[in-house]
């Protein structure tokens, strides 16, 4: 029989958890607010011939008979509290239910629920359907048990999931993210580069290492022979050194006009659906790569 995944929200977020929930065999029973939605949903029926997938306008029929519930809601707490009091009286006594979120942290989105034990964070790199990683992380209400379940639930989907076991705003992706894009809005406040001269920094540098090795095996290959210690015995204080010179760059009216017109100027006048398909191709080529 096959195990039925609930989707609530079916924005894009939402829509690429549907998709690599059928891929990897599931069933799924997607809501949104929005009913037009429906239409995507039955294209990715056809799509997936023979695949369950179904719309409900009642969210508290999308998440009856289900095992695991993945919410791809607006990002706001508000409104995702709202939803999980909708939902409380149709669940299974072991449904786990997992947010996308990537910026609240989970011990604020479980407060009053009593099901806080089964609430986790399953939070997606965008977009979910291709990108293997999935950060698991739970709020001081839940239970080792579920983080543990939740991981083998991702792991069986065919992501790489992360156990995390400090709650920090953004995650830890994310933050490692905004870390680089702290230093590359830096770079074009300061004048130091344009937008097209710090894409290329990462895309012809860091990037193709990135994505075969980390920063911890980078530098541990920067430390030649003798690996991680002598690189933090010797090099990484040159390293270390570029901390003490960060800094937080200032998002004025005028900066957010030139980024936006550069940064227009380098991805050109392509369809946004072109360039979704471009970058979803090149992220299947290099993780088939790899």
């Amino acid at each position: 029989m096959t195990k039925i995944i609930a989707v609530l929200g079916c924005g894009l977020i939402g829509l690429n958890w549907a998709e690599a929930f059928l891929n990897a065999g599931f069933g799924v029973q997607c809501w949104d607010p929005n009913e037009n939605v429906q239409s995507q949903i039955n294209a990715l029926r056809d799509r997936f011939s023979g695949a369950k997938i179904d719309y409900f306008s009642r969210v508290e029929e999308a998440v009856k008979g289900v095992e695991f519930v993945q919410e791809s809601g607006p990002e706001r707490l508000e409104v995702k509290r709202a939803l999980y009091q909708d939902i409380e009286n149709a669940l299974g006594a072991e449904t786990i239910v997992a947010s996308s979120t990537s910026t609240i942290m989970p011990s604020d989105l479980q407060q009053g629920l009593s099901y806080a034990a089964r609430f986790v964070i399953g939070h997606p790199f965008n977009p979910p359907h291709i990108l293997p990683l999935v950060e698991v992380v739970g709020g001081n209400l839940t239970s080792e048990a579920t983080v543990n379940k939740a991981y083998d639930f991702y792991a069986a989907v065919g992501k790489q999931p992360i156990k995390l076991h400090v709650e920090r705003m953004g995650h830890l992706a994310n933050r490692i993210q905004a870390a680089v894009w702290r230093e590359s809005i830096d770079a074009v406040a300061s004048g130091q580069a344009s937008v097209a001269d710090v894409e290329l920094a990462v895309t012809a540098a860091l990037g193709p290492r990135w994505a075969l090795m980390g920063q911890f095996e980078t530098f541990d290959l920067a430390g030649g022979e003798g690996g991680m210690a002598n690189f933090l015995g010797d090099i990484g204080s040159a390293i270390e050194a570029l901390w003490d010179d960060a800094q937080r760059p200032v998002m004025t009216d005028e900066l957010k006009v030139k980024i936006i017109a550069e940064t227009k100027k380098l991805v050109g006048e392509r369809e946004f659906a072109d360039k979704i398909n471009r970058r979803d191709e090149f992220l299947k080529a290099v993780l088939a790569a790899k």
